[in-house]
């Protein structure tokens, strides 16, 4: 307990993770002032920029958003939940705006605002549960095959064999999750450790659950009641593909964009290294460290510094500023009163009968 009039005692995870933020755009900003030439070459390319490519920079962005969307929709769909590609497009670019531009908590936001929306717009609490849950590991399955993928396809032997065995891992989780859902033997069998895990889980975040063992009991029948065939879960995958492949796309269309040549062979590989960043910094979206690994690692494909720092910015634009702004504004809208109160006067979602 804290005396009152007093301010409680700063933990020192958060300082940990403020003193990193600051040391992060500290080399940004080193990095920036050290690149000075190719940071004012970049700003002469893309003054010069190819206009007529931006509207499929821009129709690829949205498409892999889109792609997000629609597999959210087919997992829920499992659940008997229908819902609306409208309504779940604004729920995701809502979503990641928060996620992307939010410091420190920002991902966990993101997903307390889609349990949320699912919640509200007819899904049980399990069934958002898991459709989260099972989106999260397609996405990283996904994500990982794209990866494995850029290994391949650059010739490079390090980064295949580091890429290859995460992609089959990755898969057999997936696999094993799908073979969960239709084994109620392997739930039984998963439902002391994942108690276990609950338990433990929820002590760190100091939030104690009453009765884990019964928790997960729940959560075990009602992931036993989603209906997905294994086609169902090959389309899942593939919306996650699409997701990713995508939104590399707009960095391919932002090269060209610049007026170089796209290095198709190394593209995947430098992606797959600037998502990497972006997953690993404690900036907010991985602003400024992103953009630092994936115009070095443009260049060392063989792109002039300022032309692939161009294509960078461009590409960050369109998939991170632009989207963010976009979501902020679904948001605002979302939680505008006329879209609370009584009954809607349109469905988002509706049980299967």
């Amino acid at each position: 307990m804290t005396a009152p009039g007093t301010a409680p005692p700063r933990r020192r995870g958060g300082r940990k993770r403020t003193l990193w933020t600051v040391a992060a755009v500290a080399v940004v900003v080193a990095t920036g002032l050290a690149e000075r030439s190719a940071v004012a070459g970049s700003v002469v390319v893309l003054g010069h920029l190819r206009w007529a490519w931006m509207p499929a920079v821009i129709a690829f962005e949205w498409a892999s958003m889109a792609a997000f969307a629609r597999m959210l929709r087919r997992l829920l769909g499992a659940g008997r939940a229908r819902f609306r590609l409208l309504p779940m497009l604004a729920t995701v670019y809502a979503a990641n705006a928060v996620s992307v531009t939010v410091p420190l908590a920002g991902p966990e936001l993101a997903t307390a605002f889609i349990f949320r929306r699912f919640t509200r717009q007819g899904a049980d609490a399990p069934l958002a549960s898991w459709s989260l849950l099972a989106g999260g590991v397609a996405s990283t399955v996904s994500g990982a095959l794209v990866m494995a993928a850029g290994g391949l396809a650059s010739g490079n032997v390090l980064a295949a064999a580091v890429a290859v065995p995460g992609g089959v891992l990755a898969v057999a989780v997936l696999v094993a999750f799908a073979v969960a859902a239709r084994r109620p033997g392997l739930r039984a069998a998963l439902e002391r450790p994942a108690g276990w895990a609950l338990r433990r889980g929820s002590r760190l975040a100091r939030r104690p659950v009453a009765d884990p063992g019964q928790v997960i009991r729940v959560w075990a029948e009602r992931l036993g009641e989603l209906r997905l065939s294994p086609a169902g879960w090959m389309a899942v995958t593939g919306w996650a593909v699409g997701n990713w492949l995508a939104n590399a796309g707009v960095l391919a269309v932002g090269i060209l964009a610049v007026g170089a040549a796209v290095p198709w062979h190394d593209l995947l590989l430098a992606y797959g290294a600037g998502v990497a960043a972006q997953s690993f910094s404690v900036t907010p979206g991985g602003l400024g460290v992103t953009e630092g690994t994936l115009s070095l690692a443009l260049v060392a494909a063989g792109m002039h510094a300022s032309r692939a720092l161009a294509a960078v910015l461009l590409y960050r634009l369109a998939s991170f500023w632009l989207v963010a702004l976009a979501g902020w504004l679904i948001l605002i809208w979302l939680r505008h009163p006329w879209q609370h109160g009584g009954a809607s006067r349109e469905q988002d979602a509706a049980p299967v009968g």
